[in-house]
């Protein structure tokens, strides 16, 4: 079984930059210690490919992913097995029902679905449950909050594969949640047993004060969102 974490964060992230201190090599380094096999990098809207970093991973036994958080019809959207190029060209649902057809090999997961931000998918997993592979069981959630049983319910009722994951933007937030994958450590290995519900969700809620934390990180993330589009978009 390869112990996986396959949502983080770094500090060239084009959304969170200004909430992640640490580089690619930095975040390795953290996975190396905690003897994760699996660990990919899914920067908001931008797919990080770095050879150097790759081959940094592979010294520490580590199968790197390239991906991205991509907002698609303003959803976060864990797409990998796609370049930066191919990734750009999707923005919408349509977009990714072209782009799964045109590019089979990628792997669609709908991150933190059932969470309540305007950012998850929400119905459209269960109105288009043929464009995502699998759902993300999402760290943020406490013992008296937890929108991941809604998404473990959907997810036995519909016979998707769940995923878990930390969402890193904090290396102290790795390990929260992860996901054992049974596969070989290759990424066509990988991303097969993920598809095939091969997974395993090692988790624990996490304490109170950091439930408030990220919930200010967030909110303030969300803030400046809504700034750049205004910037970006101006009323007459």
């Amino acid at each position: 079984m390869l112990k996986a974490e396959l949502h983080t964060h770094i500090n060239i992230d084009p959304l969170d930059y200004k909430f992640v201190d640490y580089s690619a090599f930095q975040l390795i380094d953290r996975a190396a210690e905690l003897n994760f096999n699996v660990l990919a990098i899914t920067c908001h809207n931008y797919v990080y490919d770095d050879p150097a970093a790759k081959e940094y991973a592979d010294k520490k036994n580590i199968l790197l992913l390239f991906g991205a958080e991509k907002d698609v019809d303003g959803k976060h959207t864990l797409l990998y097995n796609i370049n930066h190029e191919v990734a750009q060209t999707i923005n919408t649902l349509d977009d990714l029902r072209r782009a799964r057809k045109e590019h089979p090999e990628m792997l669609v997961i709908a991150a933190h679905p059932f969470h309540y931000y305007s950012s998850c998918h929400k119905k459209n997993i269960i109105q288009h449950p043929d464009l995502f592979d699998a759902w993300e069981y999402s760290f943020f959630y406490a013992s008296f909050f937890n929108p991941n049983r809604k998404t473990m319910r959907l997810a036995k009722a519909y016979h998707k594969p769940l995923v878990g994951n930390s969402d890193v933007h904090k290396l102290k937030d790795i390990g929260r949640t992860y996901t054992l994958i049974d596969a070989a450590p290759r990424e066509e290995e990988v991303f097969k047993a993920i598809k095939e519900g091969k997974t395993k969700i090692i988790t624990t809620p996490v304490p109170v004060p950091e439930l408030i934390r990220i919930t200010c990180r967030a909110f303030c993330v969300g803030l400046r969102k809504k700034w750049k589009r205004r910037r970006e978009h101006p009323s007459p």
